[in-house]
């Protein structure tokens, strides 16, 4: 179920629209402005309508709706009238299994256009406005493939946006070329390596135009494919990796004003450095040693010499490793922080005012947070330990007690709590205060719900269908929990101010129940 919010009836209130798969209907609610509704219409569409969209189609400034109608492989056009009623679909093909739709203006006229996306044929569909609530016949794109990494960029230099894609099916990448009004040529393949995982750009070559590099998982290599400029791409060059290469990066590790690449390989706890030495041409890899199971890289200038810095993720040694760079492409050993057992959420602030970033972790299996104080000079701290709740998940930093100090909120999923954790201004922490929240706590928001000037939490209850606002007193303290429940399975939520009283309001679909529930704020 999509839920969509607008104002269809030109009323100046905000009216509801949803989605009904099990009657192949949609539901318009008009709003009182008093966050009630009038009793539902409902308009019968095609079968199992699965997403829902708004916009002016016909351009006389009334919202006109879009439906996904995923069963029939069409779409239904629905013109708003301008009091709240529509009529009857127009109805448009699609291809097979229809599941996503998206509004915007492809071809630069100024009119709606549509782009569908079809789940059951591995293909895209674009339908082109003409202005008066129309749409031309699809231009369909086939894939044919699972696309598994995709980036943009103008590779022809034509001023037009086009794409290319990873294909894990038939080891190659797929360019498709914009012609700015609103569809694309045919797809030129490129065979790279087996196995494509990751897609990056970068100007190899020094000319100013876009080359591509792509990580070959199943034979250990990346492709570079360097271009002609004008949207051609010479064959594959391929550079041997270590085991598993996943992700990669790209940065000029040597200051020779040339672009490098970074991989890591995961399956032997190792990152590859290619150095670029003439016009695209790289040298044999160098290898580093990392920690366990390394998946991710990031670049960065961490001890502020002006020399491109790495930071790897070690996913099963709990550690993250920081390499610093030499500036002639080479790298130190990597210095490895212990954190916690299976870490997972983490923030980064400056939590003890030295102008330093710092990092805070989430260790799920151990129940604890670790801090780690940044130096300035690539290297951090040794990480302190807090206890908090059961299973960590999600951290977050605030300031709870307006003393202009970076505080931390934990949300513990398997115990029904958060933790807040109070700064006392060296970055150390006091010991927990714990919230009861609902069963398994996921997601957690600082807002201020009831405009006092004080932060409050918002927690998401994701087993027992409920959310929990917890209003803040800004000593650091919270008030007990009010409990909202959403009803069976939430699956989407829209913010809006739906009676006009100039607080934020709620409206969740429930896709357990086939409804939508409104939450007023009452806060005075």
């Amino acid at each position: 179920m999509s839920i969509v919010a607008g104002d269809f009836n030109n009323d100046g209130k905000l009216d509801l629209v949803m989605d009904n798969s099990e009657d192949d209907s949609i539901t318009v609610m008009l709003g009182n402005g008093d966050s009630t509704f009038q009793n539902e219409t409902r308009y019968i569409v095609g079968s199992q309508p699965s997403t829902v969209s708004a916009a002016d189609f016909n351009n006389d400034s009334i919202l006109d709706l879009a439906v996904v109608n995923q069963l029939d492989n069409t779409i239904g056009i629905l013109l708003g009238n301008g009091d709240g009623t529509f009529r009857n679909q127009t109805i448009y093909p699609t291809g097979t299994t229809p599941t996503y739709i998206s509004v915007g203006d492809f071809n630069n006229d100024r009119k709606s256009d549509l782009m569908v996306a079809n789940g059951g044929d591995r293909s895209i569909s674009i339908f082109l406005g003409n202005g008066n609530g129309e749409f031309q016949s699809p231009i369909t794109y086939t894939l044919g493939f699972i696309p598994f990494s995709v980036t943009t960029a103008d590779f022809n230099k034509d001023s037009k946006l086009d794409l290319a894609v990873a294909d894990m099916d038939n080891n190659v990448i797929n360019l498709l070329f914009g012609n700015a009004d609103g569809t694309f040529s045919n797809q030129i393949k490129y065979a790279v390596g087996s196995a494509p995982l990751f897609i990056v750009t970068g100007d190899f070559s020094n000319h100013t135009k876009l080359d591509l590099a792509v990580t070959n998982a199943q034979d250990n290599t990346i492709s570079v494919l360097l271009t002609d400029g004008h949207g051609s791409y010479q064959s594959q060059t391929t550079y041997a990796t270590g085991h598993l290469p996943t992700t990669l990066a790209v940065g000029d590790f040597n200051n020779d004003s040339k672009t490098d690449i970074v991989v890591v390989n995961g399956g032997d706890n190792s990152i590859s450095i290619f150095l670029n030495y003439s016009i695209g041409i790289f040298q044999n890899q160098v290898t580093y040693t990392v920690g366990t199971s390394p998946f991710s890289v990031t670049t960065g200038h961490f001890n502020n010499d002006n020399k491109l810095d790495l930071v790897v993720s070690n996913t099963d040694d709990n550690t993250i490793g920081v390499l610093l760079g030499n500036q002639d492409g080479s790298f130190q050993n990597q210095i490895t922080y212990t954190v916690g057992s299976h870490p997972y959420g983490i923030t980064a602030s400056d939590f003890n005012n030295d102008s330093k970033v710092d990092l805070a972790v989430c260790n799920t299996n151990d129940n604890t947070i670790s801090v780690l104080f940044g130096n300035q000079d690539g290297t951090f701290q040794n990480q302190i330990t807090y206890i908090v709740g059961l299973r960590p998940i999600t951290i977050a930093s605030a300031d709870f007690n307006n003393d202009k100090k970076l505080d931390l909120v934990v949300v513990n999923s398997d115990d029904k709590t958060i933790s807040v954790l109070l700064n006392e201004g060296d970055g150390n922490f006091q010991n927990q205060t714990t919230y009861t929240v609902g069963s398994h706590p996921y997601g957690v928001s600082a807002v201020d719900f009831n405009n006092d000037g004080k932060l409050d939490l918002a927690v998401v209850n994701e087993l027992d269908n409920s959310i929990s606002v917890l209003l803040g007193n800004a000593n650091g303290s919270f008030q007990n929990q009010t409990t909202y429940i959403v009803g069976s399975r939430p699956t989407n939520i829209v913010a809006g101010d739906f009676d006009n009283d100039a607080k934020l309001d709620l409206a969740v679909t429930l896709s357990g129940e086939n409804s939508v529930n409104i939450i007023r704020n009452l806060c005075p």
